[in-house]
């Protein structure tokens, strides 16, 4: 099976940005295991600049290398055709629509009267499954021949 660059870029990205996904979210219901952190005054637990610190150096040098790496051994990156516009727009439209549900119910979820840090992760994981959808619903339509 011949894969394009986009393709296989792509598929890089979900890989990284659901491992790395999985290492913040490990950590931070590690750290949050205690009743204390999510009833605590403090927006932020103790210990939690270091997981955000560490994730976001994660992705930046892990979907730099990978990517570069993909880059040199394809040689030429080709420029995008309008059949990459095309899945890239029905992506976009599913990724957002992950986004619009999520946020709302987000909203929702103020009647249980969750914390500051609480509703922040919870919108970072509706960020986060909107972007899995984006990839994911991308490569599902190369494979449908978009």
């Amino acid at each position: 099976m011949n894969t394009s660059f986009q393709q296989k870029s792509i598929g890089v990205s979900l890989v990284i940005v659901v491992s790395i996904t999985i290492y913040y979210f490990l950590k931070v219901v590690g750290l949050v295991q205690t009743d204390a952190v999510l009833q605590a005054n403090t927006a932020l637990p103790t210990g939690y600049w270091q997981i955000a610190i560490t994730t976001l150096v994660l992705i930046i040098v892990v979907e730099a290398t990978l990517q570069a790496v993909l880059a040199i051994g394809a040689g030429r990156v080709p420029a995008p055709t309008q059949r990459d516009h095309n899945v890239a727009l029905k992506a976009n439209r599913n990724a957002y629509t992950v986004l619009a549900v999520g946020v709302v119910i987000t909203f929702g979820s103020l009647f249980f009267t969750p914390t500051a840090f609480v509703m922040g992760n919870i919108l970072l994981l509706v960020f986060v499954l909107a972007e899995i959808t984006r990839f994911a619903s991308q490569l599902i339509y190369y494979r449908q021949k978009a």
